[in-house]
């Protein structure tokens, strides 16, 4: 499975280079500038972040339910930041209410709830049964 998985990575990683060199050469600088902001606000961000809310989350939350609640917040984060520039209307046009015609709030709010609903259940079912008597 893991060689499925790199093979598949590659094949994308291929695509998305060559995606990158067919561009006109003005937007090529500007994809590169925008990879290397990406990579400093990962390297400088998300990992801090990433690692503090690990640490945090090993300190303060008990054994069978850390990584159901690792993962929601894992899956909080990524949903979040997809969401956002939705949520506060980024590129919002005055004259053109079609342009963000959902509710995003409400929507990311909803897959929030889901996931902490989801970490909740796998709590739940990694929790210890009570003590089997004898026969």
């Amino acid at each position: 499975m893991r060689v499925l998985l790199a093979l598949a990575g590659l094949a994308l990683l291929g695509y998305g280079v060559a995606g990158w060199l067919d561009a006109p050469g003005h937007e090529l600088w500007g994809r590169l500038v925008f990879a290397a902001a990406a990579l400093v606000a990962h390297d400088f961000v998300v990992v801090p972040l990433v690692l503090a809310t690990a640490a945090l989350t090993t300190r303060f939350v008990p054994e069978p339910a850390r990584r159901p609640v690792q993962a929601a917040l894992a899956v909080g984060a990524a949903l979040t930041a997809v969401a956002l520039p939705f949520v506060i209307g980024a590129g919002r046009i005055a004259d053109n209410p079609s342009a963000f015609p959902q509710h995003y709030g409400r929507g990311l709010l909803i897959l929030l709830a889901l996931a902490g609903l989801g970490a909740a259940a796998w709590t739940a079912a990694r929790l210890p049964r009570g003590r089997r008597r004898k026969p």
